[in-house]
């Protein structure tokens, strides 16, 4: 089944039909002028933890911080809860099962860097200074795109959050764009701000959704620029399965 990923980094004639202005020189303006420092620490990668397990655990307690109101270090403590926490998310990123009971233990190196990774994305979601959070907010699919489910609404943010060791790239903003357009097309209405988040470097992308979409685009609107892209898709994979 086709995720969001796939369609930010395929259909590249699509995409620049859409949004002739979403350049690689507009990604590198973004990376040079136009991030906001969030956390004062970067958390480099280390090679001895695995980069999924870690990303996704590190999200994943974030979450039951603020939706449960336990600390993070009591949640890190209680073995039996992590482990079970661990199998979880687990069987979410490593979809073929082809893992094994010791893949679960987590070593010294990965605790730590999930501890660190967690608590950039708490100090992050607490300077919103928000009304309302809401993790994996769900959104529905449009022809040939499934259900899919983002990382994290906050008020009427959309956010994205790469916990990764590189710059932000087109493909990440791309996916928040698909987001974007499901909303659209289901709501008939859409978030006012989007935002780009990364833990391990800090830094974050936050835009206007009508003026990043006037720059991209070359003036239109949101809900014409999105059901453009979407009808695109939808027509390019219809004419794909044809033959």
């Amino acid at each position: 089944m086709i995720n969001e990923r796939d369609i930010a980094e395929k259909f590249s004639p699509i995409w620049k039909q859409s949004f002739p202005f979403l350049t690689p020189n507009f990604i590198r303006m973004v990376n040079g002028t136009q991030l906001t420092e969030v956390n004062r620490i970067p958390i480099p990668s280390l090679q001895k933890a695995r980069y999924d397990i870690v990303s996704e655990l590190a999200f994943t307690l974030s979450e039951r911080v603020i939706t449960s109101d336990q600390k993070l270090k009591t949640i890190l403590s209680d073995n039996k809860a992590m482990l079970n926490t661990t199998k979880e998310v687990a069987s979410k990123i490593w979809k073929n099962g082809n893992y094994k009971d010791e893949d679960l233990i987590l070593s010294k190196v990965e605790i730590n860097e999930i501890e660190k990774i967690s608590n950039n994305t708490l100090e992050f979601i607490y300077k919103q200074n928000s009304k309302k959070i809401t993790f994996r907010p769900t959104l529905r699919g449009y022809g040939f795109i499934p259900n899919l489910e983002a990382d994290l609404l906050i008020d009427n943010t959309i956010v994205e959050i790469k916990t990764v060791n590189r710059n932000f790239k087109n493909s990440d903003l791309k996916q928040l764009l698909i987001y974007f357009a499901l909303k659209q097309m289901s709501d008939k209405a859409n978030w006012e701000c989007g935002q780009l988040y990364n833990p391990r470097s800090g830094l974050a992308f936050e835009f206007e959704l009508k003026e990043l979409i006037s720059k991209i685009s070359g003036g239109k609107s949101p809900s014409e620029a999105f059901e453009s892209l979407l009808n695109r898709l939808v027509r390019e994979v219809q004419i794909d399965s044809n033959f």
